[in-house]
């Protein structure tokens, strides 16, 4: 299994420089949102101005490290047809899929680590210090987070088998996820309802949390539960994901013959 992953992480990345064009745009398009919503804040919190520099730049780290795209792919594949040459293939679909997911969040790790650094010289906001507990911590609830997110497009993708426009309904739940996952603002200045609402929705775990643990807004047994939550909704699309990959193929094959 090592090589064959060898393999398919060698071809996605030749694959991603293939398009490099595209890379570039996804890379530039990912940032005008997160900082657009900086600039309002800013606006209306002046105060609070190397605060929220400081949260949307992790919010751009985190959303990139944890973003997924296999929902849009699944479905066209399914709906062409398509889809049906993975399925014959000796290796589950999904670990090309992964294979894809992890080079690209490589590439852009590559590159925004060292844009933040020089950032940093000239911009004191973006200057932090971290325990050594506090970035385990971080690191392990982003790989959780990009799990989840991953597992979270991914078992939308399936959905192809049964609905024609998957990416419509997942559209409804990423318009959900703007406001509970800490995309649109810090969890802290949303109303204490839907603060206590995303507790409960997989959306706070896939980018919020991470966000949470870095600016330092979460500590001791709130970090504790955050993470019961986050394992707890990563094994429950870890199942949900392999029933309706088992149900996927039985109706595929009920469609195709």
């Amino acid at each position: 299994m090592l090589h064959k992953y060898v393999v398919l992480l060698r071809m996605k990345y030749v694959e991603m420089f293939a398009y490099q064009l595209a890379t570039i745009v996804w890379m530039t398009g990912a940032m005008v949102q997160p900082l657009i919503t900086m600039l309002v804040w800013m606006n209306i919190y002046p105060k609070q101005e190397e605060a929220f520099i400081f949260y949307f730049a992790v919010l751009i780290f985190v959303e990139r490290m944890t973003s997924a795209w296999d929902v849009w792919e699944l479905e066209r594949e399914i709906r062409e047809g398509t889809f049906s040459y993975q399925i014959v293939r000796p290796l589950h679909p999904i670990h090309w899929a992964i294979a894809e997911n992890f080079v690209y969040k490589a590439l852009f790790f590559v590159i925004l680590l060292p844009i933040w650094g020089i950032l940093a010289l000239f911009v004191p906001a973006l200057r932090f210090q971290m325990s050594t507990l506090q970035v385990l911590l971080f690191l392990a609830a982003l790989i959780v987070a990009a799990a989840i997110r991953f597992l979270f497009s991914y078992s939308f993708g399936l959905l192809g088998f049964w609905i024609t426009k998957v990416t419509a309904v997942y559209g409804m739940f990423e318009a959900i996820s703007l406001f509970v996952s800490g995309r649109i603002a810090p969890l802290s200045l949303l109303p204490p309802l839907i603060q206590k609402i995303s507790l409960y929705l997989p959306f706070r775990y896939m980018i919020g949390f991470p966000i949470e643990i870095v600016t330092g807004s979460i500590q001791g047994a709130a970090i504790m539960y955050g993470f019961v939550g986050a394992m707890s909704w990563l094994l429950f699309f870890v199942i949900v994901l392999s029933l309706l990959w088992k149900a996927g193929l039985k109706k595929n094959q009920a469609v195709g013959g």
